[in-house]
């Protein structure tokens, strides 16, 4: 019996060796630009521009006018959409989409914006195509992103905007998470509009050890992070959800009961800390799909958002 014990012992220690280099191992394939494909551009793209996987700019999309522009960042020019609207306004709107992501997933979102006469910047960032690389090839859920949305702003303002509206999902709102918390310009900021936003990435790990039913996951994502740190950047400190709930303007989210990969948990501690938070919940088990449970209810509860944050533009702007 005690030899027994012995080698279990000896399995379990050598089990919690091996495992946080396989995470490890897991999570560069994960953050890779290149290696994971998120957008479905490798699948046969559907016909409807509001479906994940479409593939087309806005013209060939909706025969919106749009104009393709490169906004300056530290890493380099990057390459963004910009979809005017058919009068001035002073409120913009910026579109960052999820990891390995592209800019036509936003259609969701920008389409109930340009109806109501909202010029949208669809934004890359470091490491998607049409933008720079950064020295590591590596996303890293929004702690070198944000840079890149601090850019996109200043080049918005730089066009004409007063106030401007932050539309995101999963990693991308992170990265805007990470933005209220390190950047310079955040007072220019005048609404948060999230879809399945990944603002906790060490729970994002856990969710997915539980998911898989790793042995002792706890101890195995928090030994993988901690290795991660060794070689690359901290992604510990990939958690925004404070700065969101502390932010004063309007916040939109939806999100999925069931999501696969972005715990629902983490919108369900903000919308604790926030009872103003507009909470589109859906039982949707797709990342993310809250969008296709109910497309007008979607629609509306946006709708909502955008009408409370034109109203926070009569208040005069911090300076």
């Amino acid at each position: 019996m005690r030899t027994l014990a012995v080698v279990l012992a000896g399995v379990a220690v050598l089990y919690l060796l091996v495992a946080p280099l396989v995470l490890v191992a897991a999570l560069g394939g994960m953050l890779t630009a290149g290696v994971v494909d998120w957008s479905g551009e490798k699948r046969a793209a559907p016909s409807d521009p509001l479906q994940i996987g479409y593939r087309g700019d806005p013209e060939t999309a909706f025969g919106w006018e749009y104009e393709t522009v490169l906004y300056p960042t530290e890493l380099g020019d990057a390459e963004a959409w910009l979809i005017p609207a058919p009068a001035p306004s002073r409120l913009w709107a910026i579109w960052v989409h999820g990891i390995g992501g592209t800019r036509e997933n936003g259609y969701r979102m920008v389409e109930t914006l340009h109806g109501h006469g909202v010029p949208v910047l669809m934004i890359t960032y470091r490491n998607d195509k049409g933008a720079p690389r950064s020295a590591d090839g590596l996303y890293s859920f929004g702690l070198g992103e944000w840079r890149d949305l601090e850019a996109a702003v200043t080049f918005a303002v730089g066009r004409g905007a007063e106030r401007v509206a932050i539309l995101a999902e999963s990693m991308g709102a992170a990265i805007a998470g990470q933005y209220l918390m390190r950047a310079g310009n955040t007072d220019r900021i005048a609404g948060l509009a999230l879809d399945a936003p990944a603002l906790d990435f060490p729970a994002v790990v856990r969710a997915g050890g539980e998911r898989y039913w790793v042995p002792m996951s706890d101890m195995v994502v928090a030994a993988g992070l901690q290795l991660w740190t060794l070689f690359r950047r901290d992604l510990r400190e990939a958690v925004s959800l404070d700065a969101i709930a502390a932010f004063e303007g309007p916040v939109f989210v939806a999100h999925g009961r069931r999501d696969p990969l972005v715990p629902f948990a983490i919108s369900e501690r903000l919308a604790a800390t926030r009872p103003d938070l507009l909470f589109w919940k859906t039982d949707a088990d797709r990342h993310p799909m809250s969008f296709e449970s109910d497309r007008n209810g979607y629609r509306w509860m946006l709708g909502e958002w955008l009408d409370k944050v034109e109203a926070t533009l009569i208040a005069p702007r911090p300076e």
